[in-house]
């Protein structure tokens, strides 16, 4: 499990007081020496003062990072709430957590949860069908380190139910290693699998064996190429990983990506492959002594297709025909490839993105459609001969996750919104539906299962939405949750949050974070941004290469919007993002130093010019474009938050990284302070804190609290209590 503290970003806010209290006159930040290096890039010489923070190990850098630290302690442990808001995050969030959606396998349901007060979630199963009152432990992560950060990543269960391949990681690094945990002793194999970051498993029907995608061993490519070249292994249980057979991957592009999974009715499996968040092709294949034997299903790279099958039917979740994504079905022909595509037809707007869709019972298919953000269930039977059904949703709200069991004709699933705690639930999609009184479809009403407990005082807080033109002209979506009673403006403070990137939308979900702040008397707002993917594959492409600055424009023409319409005072506004979004705020502030009061920006990207040479963001030159390239670098230039500081009074900056991230590199979270420190004209403080023991996010519930304690300590001194 992982804590990001930038989704739980206001959850210290209600202790504040009632007035910002920052402390009086420019901080003494530690000495940050600006070096004399001057790079040319396509006849530009690139300054870059800050080059020496680049190498974590350097005693000057880890002095740095110290010195740093040593200014938050100073400043944010005076803080008087402190320990009695510890004492409040405790309480909420030391509460168990609720079960996770069912898996099941080898006649078991497998399910996580957080025991009350742990760091992580504990993989359960339970031979019971539908009872959870025995479940048996399979793997708790609580007992593998004392200091709590060492985490578990993903579990696969094989078919047998016998075995439970699981990703272990230190410190939030990501960099895992695969062990496989034997169900019946309790003991994991002796093999250790390592090189495995963002590692799949599909498992092999007879459960002696899997497929698996790693890296390849350092040694094996040429230097700095050690994050890509992704290849896929097989594995059989007994035998060491140096034995593994690679069946798939060597001389392929070293940026792609690829893995197998099998189809809905089991008897098939696929290979997908493709640059990350780009379009990619789909391959039927059967394993062969030697490799694979590949029957193209969707090829050429030119869109993004989702495959399954279904005996002698293809399923296409497709955007081949429209960037909002259709759903077709195809006869497989006599070579296994798809005959002529036939669309299902969906109730859904002209605007409306089809998701994801999950087939039950090898009868049924449900689609999950996100009509203007919200989420919508539709059931259609495969071969379309039948007329649709909806599935009643508690609210209008976000679907997460669809979960199906073999043989069965039910439906899983989570539901939460901004203001409603997230619930699981069960519908039959052999129940009849309900005919609608006023003509429209029939529906089925699902059945609640568990709903995550909170103290959280929920149904005296509301959800709105508004909408803001951007530069161009563009209506960007804000939610704002309030309590009922509370009006905007004046002594209210808000904070405002976005990403926009990698196709990733911002849907109403749940956090009892936010929860708490607009309960105790707070705004929070989201603020659904271009390069996301809540409109299509369009609104994505508006928010990045050689579009990315529309995304900083939106957001700042939220945050003046929320201002001139008076639901913020500018003097209370706060800003916040994560990783992507870290880039979001840091962008902004260069462009805009006056939007804001405070800035909460975590492990952000900040040096866009040098940012493809370290780990492996080379892929992300797909999503900003590729400094190297003389085309796209004038466009990223403009909009690099490092090339684009200027002496300004800039608002209060509270920056976070993890010296173990292993997506963003801690520099850019150094170079941005530095910079910041030394130009910045006010006296509102520019404070870095490098966690030495954590990641792209915490690495255990206890650090996380301890984080929040900081990140909020900080924001009190800026924009007051509600």
């Amino acid at each position: 499990m992982r804590f990001r503290p930038l989704v739980l970003a206001a959850l210290l806010l209600p202790l504040l007081p009632t007035s910002p209290g920052r402390a009086e006159g420019k901080p003494d930040y530690p000495p940050a020496p600006r070096g004399d290096v001057v790079e040319t890039m396509h006849g530009e010489a690139i300054a870059d003062p800050y080059r020496w923070t680049e190498d974590d190990d350097a005693p000057e850098v880890v002095a740095f990072d110290e010195a740093q630290l040593g200014l938050v302690r100073k400043r944010l442990d005076a803080w008087p709430e402190r320990d009695a808001w510890r004492q409040r995050i405790a309480k909420e969030l030391d509460l168990p957590g609720m079960r996770s959606l069912p898996t099941f396998e080898g006649g078991r349901r497998w399910f996580t949860r957080r025991p009350e007060g742990a760091n992580h979630a504990v993989l359960y199963v339970t031979d019971e069908d539908d009872t959870l009152e025995t479940p048996r432990v399979v793997l708790d992560p609580n007992t593998w380190s004392t200091d709590g950060t060492a985490g578990m990543g993903e579990w696969f269960v094989s078919p047998t139910g016998s075995h439970v391949a699981y990703l272990r990681d230190e410190k939030g690094s990501e960099d895992m290693d695969l062990l496989v945990r034997d169900v019946v002793t309790g003991k994991d194999l002796p093999e250790r699998i390592t090189r495995c970051k963002f590692t799949d498993v599909t498992w092999d029907l007879d459960g002696k064996g899997f497929f698996y995608n790693r890296l390849p061993d350092a040694e094996s490519v040429p230097a700095g190429q050690e994050q890509y070249h992704r290849r896929i292994f097989h594995h059989r249980l007994g035998d060491m990983p140096w034995d593994d057979v690679m069946i798939y991957g060597r001389g392929r592009p070293q940026l792609e990506w690829r893995g197998l999974y099998r189809s809905s009715d089991e008897k098939h499996l696929f290979l997908v492959q493709g640059m990350p968040w780009q379009d990619h092709e789909t391959w039927q294949v059967e394993l062969v002594p030697g490799g694979l034997v590949k029957t193209p299903i969707v090829t050429g790279m030119t869109d993004r297709t989702w495959v399954d099958r279904i005996g002698d039917t293809f399923l296409l979740n497709s955007d081949r025909h429209s960037d909002l994504r259709e759903l077709y079905t195809a006869p497989v022909t006599e070579d296994g490839t798809p005959g002529d595509w036939t669309k299902l037809e969906l109730p859904r707007s002209a605007t409306a993105v089809l998701d994801e869709i999950a087939v039950v019972d090898n009868r049924y298919v449900v689609a999950l459609i996100r009509e203007d953000v919200i989420s919508r269930l539709y059931i259609r039977l495969i071969d379309g001969s039948d007329t649709p059904r909806e599935v009643r949703l508690p609210a209008p709200g976000t679907v997460r996750g669809l979960r199906t069991r073999k043989g069965d004709t039910r439906l899983w699933f989570g539901f939460q919104s901004y203001s409603v705690p997230y619930s699981t639930w069960v519908v039959d999609l052999a129940t009849p539906g309900k005919a609608s009184p006023d003509g429209g479809l029939a529906s089925i009403a699902p059945t609640q299962i568990e709903q995550m407990p909170t103290t959280i005082d929920v149904d005296n807080l509301v959800t709105e939405r508004v909408r803001y033109k951007s530069k161009d002209g563009t209506e960007i979506p804000v939610f704002l949750l309030r309590r009922k009673d509370v009006a905007y403006g004046g002594s209210t403070p808000l904070v405002l949050y976005g990403y926009g990137g990698f196709r990733v939308g911002l849907y109403p979900g749940f956090s009892k974070a936010r929860a708490l702040w607009a309960e105790r008397g707070g705004v929070y707002a989201i603020a659904c941004l271009r390069g996301g993917d809540e409109f299509g594959e369009s609104w994505h492409e508006q928010g990045c290469l050689e579009n990315k600055q529309n995304v900083f424009d939106d957001f700042i023409a939220v945050a003046d919007g929320l201002v001139a319409d008076g639901k913020v005072d500018r003097s209370r506004l706060a800003i916040e993002g994560g990783s992507n979004g870290g880039l979001l705020v840091a962008a902004v502030i260069a462009q805009r130093p006056d939007l804001c009061r405070a800035v909460l920006c975590g492990v952000p990207l900040i040096d866009m010019l040098r940012f493809h040479r370290f780990q492996f963001a080379k892929s992300w030159t797909k999503e900003y474009g590729d400094p190297d390239d003389a085309d796209a670098f004038p466009g990223i230039r403009a909009w690099s938050p490092y090339h684009n500081l200027k002496p300004a009074a800039y608002p209060a900056v509270l920056v976070t990284s993890g010296l173990e991230d292993g997506r963003v590199n801690t520099f850019h979270a150094r170079k941005l302070a530095a910079a910041l420190q030394y130009l910045t004209t006010s006296d509102r403080p520019i404070l870095l804190r490098v966690d030495r023991d954590s990641g792209h996010g915490s690495a255990s519930l206890k650090q996380y609290k301890e984080e929040l304690l900081d990140e909020h300590a900080f924001l009190a001194q800026e924009i007051g209590r509600p």
